[in-house]
């Protein structure tokens, strides 16, 4: 299981934070390709402009996002701490997605587990690593066989100049460019360097 602080992370302004979670009794909640495709669409209705996507993957039965919280100002907030602001959005979003998935697949009750999971980044040098994780997951899970195929990925909206809800610009400049983006991608990883960054047991 994640580690107990994994469920109570606090969000602060320009920190980057590890967020991931995974249906409930490690079910799908993802079924057809309209299902990622109506995630994604949720995620920037709800909490663009609140949390800058630098990584993403979405993988049959659970996500990964490394993300940045924006800066806010006191009219956003409202009264409200920054993490209150954030977790509101992200329950939300949660929500939005929940009662979409289970009128169009005939089920009712939750459909993550709860309360999700966020890892605060705190030293610089785990984000290159962290990004990979993220990317080559799909492949981990035997999802694919080659995670630089895997659509429903960050890596490839980073190479490409369509609009997608990652940071391109933020991450191209952080690799140093796309050759560099792309060789690092080809570093085998180690668990053991990313093991305080997420649960390596999720599947």
């Amino acid at each position: 299981m994640a580690f107990v602080e994994h469920y109570y992370t606090q969000f602060n302004s320009g920190e980057f934070y590890h967020l991931y979670n995974r249906g409930i009794d490690k079910k799908a909640i993802f079924k057809s390709r309209s299902n990622y495709s109506y995630f994604l669409r949720q995620w920037v209705k709800y909490l663009e402009g609140y949390l800058d996507v630098i990584a993403f993957s979405l993988n049959e039965n659970h996500f990964h996002f490394l993300v940045q919280v924006n800066h806010f100002n006191e009219s956003d907030l409202a009264g409200r701490t920054v993490h209150q602001l954030i977790v509101s959005r992200l329950k939300k979003f949660f929500q939005s997605y929940t009662m979409a998935f289970n009128k169009q697949h005939g089920r009712v009750g939750t459909l993550f587990q709860t309360p999700f999971k966020r890892v605060l980044v705190a030293k610089a040098e785990d984000l290159s690593t962290l990004i990979c994780y993220i990317h080559v997951n799909p492949q981990k899970h035997g999802l694919i066989h080659d995670f630089r195929q895997w659509e429903w990925s960050s890596y490839g909206k980073v190479l490409q100049f369509k609009k997608s809800v990652v940071n391109r610009e933020f991450v191209l400049e952080w690799f140093g460019g796309k050759k560099q983006f792309v060789d690092f991608h080809s570093i085998e990883l180690k668990e053991t360097d990313i093991l305080a960054l997420t649960d390596e047991k999720m599947e």
